[in-house]
């Protein structure tokens, strides 16, 4: 079946994306290889265009008999669809590197359980029991978008990416550390290693703080509640629903002059970077924070549609809670970038006479995130006297980003892959917390 002439045939105007997905995955638990896991997935969506009205449809395979099933689909799915609002992209863009498969293979999973044991032979060499549990993998991911507007995108890339994680004493939380990378690793990472085993060995006693307004380092982990909140208040559909905080301050201070934020969706170490979006709209560096200052909202094809903006990119088929084929399209953030500041988490430890590092949040999901909310649960260490003194134990700490962070007081100078992106350690003052 040629898929563009029936899709001019059937459709005013119709959108596909296609994904060829290829990973390998090695578990270890407990010091012992649990799972190899190999998937090799292709997978469709299509959007259409009919009579004046949307549709949509996705499906996994590519057989004809799926790809028939797909058209049927998005065409039935148009007759209760709502008005289309937009076209769909008329973009070229062939990024499409042979190498990048050939990185994929070259790595055979040989190779990457010889690594795993250079791994498990590092942290052994601590010296003091522990469980530890490692994921290594591989990806391979193409993406080729065509719309009957002679839209025409293609691209691949390969990444490999490192968790190495320890459970926390007395059960409910890990500290880890994640690596993503586009080549795959030529040596371990020591020293991010050697910082989780102290950490470890300082989580074997409780410690806590006094209840009150205390300095807070955050993690490069637990920036996500800092970026999912932001990427509610700047994504367009809120600002067209007028449900956003930061509608109408574009230009306006929401953050620290400390605090800049760029999206970076073609930054080449990054595992989420594209040359395009789910719509075929090539991907551009935006500031999105400079200084504090509020400069972009970010926009998929409707809501630049409803709101007459130029798209830039950020439509993908991503939400908080899911990131599949069958996901609508909503602005996101590609690869938000908290730009590096110069400090380090140990000269922020040794500056703090009293306050905690948070390396993790339990009970995001129920703040009120879309207003910059949190009351969260927070795993980490207390600090006291420039020293990090034991791990936390039911201690809360609550407030606004568009508030709190207002008081960032330093930022650390290297960048550490976080919630799709990329983030320094932060020195917050003045987070209220409730300890003892």
């Amino acid at each position: 079946m040629n898929i563009r002439q029936e899709l001019k045939t059937r459709f005013d105007q119709a959108e596909l994306l296609r994904v060829k997905e290829n990973n390998f995955k090695i578990t270890v638990e407990n010091w012992d290889i649990q799972d190899l896991v190999h998937n090799d997935l292709e997978k469709a969506a299509l959007r259409v265009i009919s009579e004046g009205r949307s549709g949509s449809n996705s499906c996994f395979g590519d057989s004809e008999e799926t790809l028939i099933g797909l058209l049927e689909g998005a065409e039935e799915s148009s007759r209760y669809g709502d008005p289309a609002l937009f076209d769909y992209s008329q973009e070229k863009l062939q990024q499409f590197e042979a190498g990048e498969e050939e990185k994929y293979q070259q790595t055979p999973p040989a190779m990457m359980l010889d690594f795993l044991e250079e791994v498990k032979g590092f942290m052994a060499g601590a010296g003091r029991e522990m469980t530890l549990n490692i994921s290594l993998q591989k990806e391979y991911l193409e993406e080729k978008i065509e719309t009957t507007r002679d839209g025409d995108l293609q691209e691949n890339k390969t990444s490999f990416s490192l968790m190495v994680s320890v459970p926390v004493p007395g059960g409910g939380s890990q500290l880890g550390r994640l690596f993503v990378q586009p080549d795959f690793f030529s040596q371990v990472p020591e020293q991010e290693l050697q910082n989780l085993i102290f950490e470890q060995e300082r989580s074997r006693e409780v410690s806590l703080p006094e209840t009150g307004q205390l300095p807070v380092i955050f993690s490069p982990r637990s920036l996500y509640f800092l970026m999912i909140s932001l990427i509610e208040g700047i994504s367009a559909a809120n600002i067209y629903r007028e449900t956003s905080p930061l509608l109408g301050r574009l230009g306006e201070k929401i953050f620290s002059e400390r605090l800049s934020i760029t999206d970076r969706p073609r930054m080449e170490a990054a595992g989420s970077r594209r040359s395009f979006d789910d719509e075929g709209i090539p991907t551009r560096e935006q500031s999105i924070v400079r200084r504090g200052e509020l400069q972009n909202y970010i926009y998929d094809l409707e809501y630049a549609a409803r709101l007459e903006e130029e798209p830039k990119g950020n439509g993908l088929k991503r939400t908080l809670f899911s990131d599949s084929i069958d996901t609508p399209v909503s602005p996101v953030l590609i690869n938000p970038v908290i730009e590096p500041g110069n400090s380090s988490r140990e000269q922020m430890v040794e500056g703090l006479q009293e306050g905690i590092m948070v390396e993790n949040i339990v009970g995001f999901h129920s703040s009120n995130y879309q207003q910059g909310h949190f009351s969260v649960q927070a795993h980490g260490f207390h600090i006291q006297a420039g020293e990090i003194k034991g791990r936390l134990e039911n201690v809360m700490i609550a407030g606004n980003i568009y508030q709190d962070f207002q008081q960032v007081a330093a930022a650390g100078r290297i960048l550490y892959p976080g919630y799709y992106g990329y983030y320094p350690y932060l020195l917050v003052e003045g987070i209220q917390v409730t300890g003892r």
